[in-house]
């Protein structure tokens, strides 16, 4: 069966057209480049809505995070968006006024919570993830529970 380069190009427009995801993955394929997305959303993981960005000068940082078996985190919130991506291990988080938990798993991606008190432990496996936060210049990026 012959096809034509003009019924190529018109089922891949059509494709793009009707699929956003079909553009991007055809965009990259003579490149050798996959572009997988991990994460979106306008929510944290427990479904509260994102707080507009802090304004100021943005400043975006990056960690890559190890926590020890058996280690439970200080409770604590953030001041900005961030999001985590776990490289190896589990860890649960637990939302302090609820006691809402989700328990993340290698390559499993969290929109973090906002202005939350939450934790993060480990039980028997260590956790190694990479977490990025979107806030401003001179802002932490994590707050300790006020006691």
């Amino acid at each position: 069966m012959k096809i034509s380069l003009k019924k190529i190009t018109s089922c891949t427009l059509l494709a793009a057209l009707c699929f956003p995801g079909f553009a991007l993955t055809m965009a990259h394929a003579n490149t050798g480049v996959v572009v997988e997305k991990l994460m979106e959303s306008e929510k944290s993981w427990d479904g509260t809505e994102y707080p507009p960005y802090p304004s100021g000068t943005a400043q975006l940082t990056m960690l890559k995070i190890t926590v020890a078996p058996h280690t439970t985190l200080a409770w604590h919130e953030h001041p900005m968006p961030n999001a985590a991506y776990m490289l190896s291990g589990e860890l649960t988080v637990e939302k302090k006024s609820d006691g809402k938990t989700r328990l993340l798993k290698a390559g499993d991606a969290l929109p973090e919570m906002v202005d939350i008190i939450h934790r993060g432990f480990t039980k028997d496996k260590e956790a190694q993830l990479i977490v990025f936060y979107a806030g401003k210049k001179d802002l932490p990026l994590s707050i300790p529970e006020k006691k």
